[in-house]
């Protein structure tokens, strides 16, 4: 057993062959009963030592078709840490912070990987567990006043706990606290931006990658809309009665309310005076984040998944969608002739959702700090070429799980580019330097896109971003429920 010792207490991992990994580490007290909807307190200490060698259950969810369930619960709040095994160098080893995806509402710290690939290149990993759904997001004190404003920003909180544990403890591992970097993709790289421009993550890391991320928040009205929906659904009237009721009747009922909804986020963050004062783009722009340095990114195809699961019920959504932002043709007109007439919508809607948030906060951290922009283009050696680009897909090149599918057919030229795909994210990590390839991202707008020859290409779909460009338009703008 590898035996660290932390703020809590003494923690037993398990030593494997070229790493070392510690499992279901609580950060904080579960978030039940009272602290239900409340800001995460610090875990307490214990006596002995503390056995970290099995995952914390994840935040309650629902079950998603083609993964295996796992426990989940309220009581959700762990960490996992994958260390190199071998003698730490001075000063110890970079950190790389991990932040699942999901939608805010699926999703664990373990799902993908515990890091044994960053691990192997020097790097100490870090994946967490955070609050989802109703019980993470839900915007309560639109409803019951400033004394639950925290219910809507509660999975945020929790990351940032966990960062502030990070910072505390990470040396005991063999990190430098000095050198942590934030990585998320989707609502997890949605949720590094709401880090960089929270007052209250000031100084718990160095640097961030955003992946498929950018703005995408509810607004204070349409947060309260949902909470109301969220109460109706249970019928309760008060917050005692809501911490009362068990978290499974919760989970329910915020299901129901997405019945029909399946194409947009209803569950999001709410932006709060203490803990998110503004849109993440407008406090990062106004020098928030200055200083950290910033990789941020999108696959060249993000709603492909989103059409190969629906077919052709995938336009209708997104086209609605698109009318209601705003109101006429011009961005589906734009789109039709870059991407035809079958593909405009959807791929409008991978832009709505990712990629024009994600151009914006560049945009805006780029006055402050270095930033690196990419696009990647392909999907991991093995898998069906029409994902290519698609959302999610370069997270097993990124993590390097697994290599390649089995009884695929070799690519080499897509495995030269995994690899490049891994590298890149190491050498951030390391050195906060991508690639010497790769340019700082500037006016020219240089972006490094991966593909089986990759390459760098200036301003790349200028006639895309600049349809979004000529309208006043916010990320997340268009909800379905008032």
């Amino acid at each position: 057993m590898a035996v660290v010792t932390i703020g809590q207490g003494r923690l037993g991992g398990l030593q494997l062959d070229d790493h070392v990994v510690w499992r279901g580490i609580p950060y904080a007290q579960p978030p039940v009963g009272e602290l239900r909807w409340r800001a995460p307190r610090p875990a307490p200490e214990w006596q002995g030592t503390w056995r970290a060698t099995a995952f914390g259950p994840q935040s309650l969810q629902p079950e998603e078709i083609g993964i295996a369930p796992a426990p989940s619960s309220e009581d959700c709040l762990y960490l996992n840490v994958c260390a190199p095994a071998g003698p730490v160098p001075p000063g110890g080893w970079p950190v790389l912070f991990w932040v699942h995806g999901g939608g805010y509402r699926t999703g664990s710290g373990n799902q993908l990987s515990e890091g044994a690939a960053f691990a192997r290149a020097g790097i100490v990993v870090v994946t967490i567990n955070y609050r989802l759904g109703a019980l993470g997001v839900a915007h309560l004190g639109g409803i019951f006043g400033p004394a639950e404003q925290d219910a809507g920003v509660g999975g945020l909180l929790d990351q940032i706990a966990a960062l502030r544990w990070v910072r505390q403890n990470i040396g005991a591992f063999g990190g430098d606290p000095a050198r942590i970097t934030v990585y998320g993709v989707s609502a997890g790289g949605k949720s590094v931006g709401n880090l960089m421009a929270s007052p209250l993550s000031r100084n718990t890391f160095h640097q961030a990658i955003i992946s498929s991320g950018g703005d995408y928040l509810a607004s204070p009205e349409q947060g309260t809309a949902v909470a109301r929906r969220l109460l109706a659904e249970l019928d309760l009237r008060d917050m005692r009665s809501l911490r009362a009721v068990p978290g499974e009747e919760i989970l329910a009922a915020q299901e129901r309310i997405l019945t029909g909804l399946s194409a947009v986020w209803l569950w999001r963050p709410t932006p709060t005076p203490r803990v998110l004062p503004d849109r993440p783009t407008t406090l990062i722009h106004d020098g928030v984040a200055a200083g950290t340095r910033l990789m941020i990114g999108t696959n060249g195809n993000e709603a492909a998944l989103f059409a190969a699961f629906l077919g052709e019920e995938a336009t209708a959504p997104a086209t609605d969608v698109l009318t209601e932002i705003f109101g006429d043709t011009r961005i589906l007109d734009t789109y039709a002739r870059t991407w035809g007439e079958d593909n405009a919508a959807v791929a409008a809607m991978g832009d709505e959702r990712f990629g024009i948030p994600s151009q914006r906060l560049a945009d805006a951290q780029a006055r402050h700090a270095p930033v690196y922009r990419y696009r990647i283009d392909i999907a991991q050696p093995g898998m069906p070429h029409f994902l290519d680009g698609a959302h999610g897909m370069e997270l097993a090149m990124v993590w390097r799980v697994p290599p390649q599918l089995a009884g695929a057919a070799p690519e080499p030229a897509r495995e030269r580019a995994a690899e490049l795909v891994h590298q890149a994210w190491v050498d951030f990590v390391r050195t906060g330097v991508p690639s010497p390839d790769w340019p700082r991202y500037s006016a020219d707008r240089p972006v490094f896109v991966f593909d089986e020859d990759s390459h760098v290409e200036m301003d790349p779909r200028r006639a895309d971003r600049l349809a979004w460009g000529d309208v006043s338009w916010q990320p997340g703008t268009w909800f379905p429920v008032t």
